[in-house]
């Protein structure tokens, strides 16, 4: 198994522990992420992943809910030739697949943590999932990393900080 792939699980993972703890009363609060709610954050990240699920031929709409495309998408990622070539057609059109993936654990990780300050449950990253995150978040052109669309400025963090940490200030995010 590719380490993205583990990584995606990982994060995965992660976000399956914190949505597990989303309660009727936190759908409405404020998620931290610009004017979103946690039911904005949420329908955001199923988007996204039922998106990426279905380059890799995961048969799943955002509407099947979060334990459907986490099961669907991880079903697909077991095929052992699945991040290899480019995507072809809709607004990923050209991109490598393993690089869609990236984006993919990037925005479940991250998103993990958001929806955790939103409904007050720490989240703790798993170690690959840091590493692999980080450093696809490195290889971004910064104009496309610090876009309105992506990630705010890098908030500093003392040098003495986890690797979480450092991972949240340079995504943006107040650790």
């Amino acid at each position: 198994m590719s380490d993205a792939i583990a990584a995606w699980r990982q994060s995965a993972d992660c976000f399956d522990a914190v949505y597990a703890q989303v309660g009727d009363d936190d759908w409405a609060k404020a998620s931290g992420t610009g004017e979103w709610t946690v039911q904005d954050l949420a329908d955001h990240v199923l988007f996204w992943q039922a998106s990426i699920g279905g380059i890799f031929g995961a048969s799943v709409a955002p509407e099947d809910g979060w334990p459907a495309i986490k099961q669907a998408l991880s079903g697909a990622l077991d095929v052992p030739s699945v991040l290899e070539g480019m995507i072809e057609g809709g607004p990923m059109n050209g991109m490598p697949k393993h690089a869609a993936l990236g984006l993919g654990v990037t925005d479940v990780l991250l998103h993990s943590w958001d929806l955790g300050q939103a409904i007050g449950v720490d989240v703790t990253f798993p170690d690959a999932a840091i590493v692999a995150v980080r450093m696809g978040l490195s290889q971004m052109p910064e104009e496309m990393l610090r876009s309105p669309t992506m990630f705010a400025s890098e908030i500093p963090v003392p040098e003495e900080a986890s690797d979480q940490e450092k991972l949240l200030g340079f995504a943006g995010r107040q650790p």
